[in-house]
């Protein structure tokens, strides 16, 4: 390979990589905001939840192997009204037993990754949360009832996919 198409090539992938590592967080988005300003900024959303108020929210994520799910409130009019990263503690402890997993999905988002079981019958789902935290192996699982679809408890297990560290 010529010297001019190599550093072509290597200006492309270190762009590309620079891209990838970006902040992504809508702290660029005012507040104000419409919402087709918000998707001129951030792209066009992972996910749109009607909530309980008739409000619009807007979920921005990177699953699975993100961290971050960003919810962006608009107002009645359509505006941008609050926004947050509600992969944390907090609003992990609001999520109760017999919440239905739409009220989750509108609560925090889609999971990083899931499993079924089947053991004690009938079984059920588990959904797996990785968020930023100083205990970097640790997840947010929910699990729900096989039957219902409603969330019966969740914990802050060891995160299956992280290398056993002191073996």
């Amino acid at each position: 390979m010529s010297r001019p198409r190599f550093l072509a090539a290597w200006s492309t992938a270190a762009l590309l990589a620079g891209c990838a590592f970006a902040p992504y967080s809508p702290s660029g988005v005012p507040p104000g905001a419409s919402r087709a300003e918000v998707e001129r900024i951030m792209g066009p959303p992972t996910g749109v939840y009607t909530m309980p108020d008739g409000q619009v929210r807007l979920e921005y994520n990177h699953m699975p192997f993100g961290k971050q799910t960003f919810m962006i409130d608009l107002d009645a009019g359509g505006h941008v009204a609050h926004w947050e990263n509600v992969l944390d503690e907090n609003h992990f402890d609001a999520i109760r037993p017999g919440q239905t997993m739409a009220e989750v999905l509108r609560q925090i988002g889609p999971p990083s990754f899931t499993w079924h079981y089947l053991l004690p019958r009938p079984g059920g789902n588990t959904w797996l949360y990785r968020f930023e935290t100083i205990q970097r192996c640790t997840v947010f699982e929910l699990s729900f009832d096989a039957v219902t679809g409603k969330v019966l408890d969740g914990a802050y297990p060891p995160d299956p996919g992280c290398p056993d560290e002191w073996i």
